[in-house]
């Protein structure tokens, strides 16, 4: 029975570490659904940041990040139920968007310390 329990509260402990471990991220976690686009953004800047892409679609997700609105920084392309990772080197003043090709969907602003937020926002 003590091993038991003590199973039970291990188990219990690692589950809730990878939960908030997920909402303090040292990059943004972008996760693409059917009807929106989920954000998870870290609370500091950092210069190196990490943005991962997760397609929880049904559907090849392919899109874009795009800095400061005019330049490409690298293409994503993202099998159903799979995610990418891709490293950025970001500036203080600079302005990162993810730009879903394929579906075509708005783009999504990826904002420093912003938590958690969806494109489009809840209704």
């Amino acid at each position: 029975m003590l091993k038991q329990i003590c199973l039970f509260f291990i188990v219990f402990f690692l589950i809730m570490g990878e939960v908030f471990a997920i909402e303090s991220l040292d990059g943004f976690l972008v996760s693409a659904y059917d009807d929106r686009f989920k954000v998870i953004s870290p609370e500091k800047f950092k210069a190196n940041m990490e943005v991962i892409v997760e397609n929880k679609t049904l559907v090849r997700l392919i899109g874009k990040l795009v800095l400061n609105n005019k330049d490409s920084v690298n293409f994503i392309a993202v099998d159903s139920e799979q995610y990418k990772t891709v490293n950025v080197k970001l500036k203080k003043s600079d302005v990162l968007h993810f730009v879903p090709l394929t579906p075509a969907f708005q783009e999504v602003e990826l904002i420093v310390g912003n938590k958690i937020y969806e494109i489009p926002p809840k209704k």
